[in-house]
């Protein structure tokens, strides 16, 4: 019984060791990021770096480095852009906007989660009116 108490002690002790080294180095990650984004000489050379000839993302210096090979396009497919293809449908008649808002709490006491399609039938007009009558 002793035994069991003692290895599950040494197992907390090691889990606690284990977390509080966690929290140190996350401590001093956040140093470091801080350190970054209020220093501005700081933030001016980390920047030069990433963007630097050796860093992941670097920026060209002058026309002859942009001219790399790059991915080869081939034209376009005449035949693809001559398909007819159907013509999206068009939006209802615009209703009057006493109509309208009638019809928007109709369908919002009946399925609220389509009324968006209501309100993209609306002219502009409309909602801003009623936008300026509630202020």
């Amino acid at each position: 019984m002793l035994d069991s108490a003692v290895q599950w002690g040494d197992r907390v002790v090691n889990s606690l060791r284990g977390y509080a080294k966690f929290a140190v180095n996350e401590h001093n990650e956040n140093l470091a990021y801080n350190e970054i984004l209020t220093n501005p000489d700081t933030l001016s050379d980390y920047t030069l770096k990433f963007f630097g000839p050796e860093g992941p993302y670097p920026v060209y210096e002058n026309e002859g480095e942009l001219e790399t090979p790059g991915y080869p396009t081939a034209p376009a497919n005449q035949q693809m852009m001559q398909q007819n293809f159907p013509a999206p449908p068009a939006a209802e008649a615009p209703q009057s906007p006493q109509n309208f808002w009638g019809t928007f709490q109709e369908q919002m006491a009946r399925d609220p989660q389509q009324a968006w399609r209501i309100l993209n039938q609306a002219q502009p007009q409309t909602v801003a009116n009623k936008l300026f009558v509630m202020e």
